[in-house]
């Protein structure tokens, strides 16, 4: 049963970080990709799935975030990477949008240097 939830989780991850980076792409081009209803909705779809098997993980083994300080910095990070990611595709400003873009992605490689190493500071 872990196994599995964990296979999944990290193949969500994977899917939720490539979305992220083509709906970037495709915005840093003004394709009308980005209007698509699914590519709408898909995204969160993915992340809900992901935000699910994640806390499903942490519960099967029993993790809490005031005793893992990496799995509290995972969920900070969450938190942020969120923010980033409706900035990225919300503000009206191309420079303040990619900007977010780029920093929403180091945030992703950060939380899941986290998750690989188990420690708040992997790098």
């Amino acid at each position: 049963m872990y196994l599995m939830l964990k296979h999944l989780h990290m193949t969500l991850a994977l899917l939720t970080f490539i979305s992220f980076f083509v709906r970037g792409i495709w915005m840093w081009r003004g394709s009308a990709c980005l209007q698509k209803k699914l590519v709408k909705i898909l995204p969160h779809v993915i992340d809900t799935f992901l935000l699910i098997t994640g806390v499903t993980v942490a519960v099967y083994l029993g993790f809490k975030p005031s005793e893992h300080p990496w799995l509290l910095s995972k969920m900070i990070a969450l938190v942020v990477y969120i923010g980033l990611g409706v900035v990225a595709f919300k503000h009206r400003s191309p420079a303040v949008r990619k900007s977010a873009w780029v920093a929403a992605l180091l945030v992703f490689i950060y939380i899941v240097s986290v998750a690989i190493t188990k420690n708040p500071m992997p790098l």
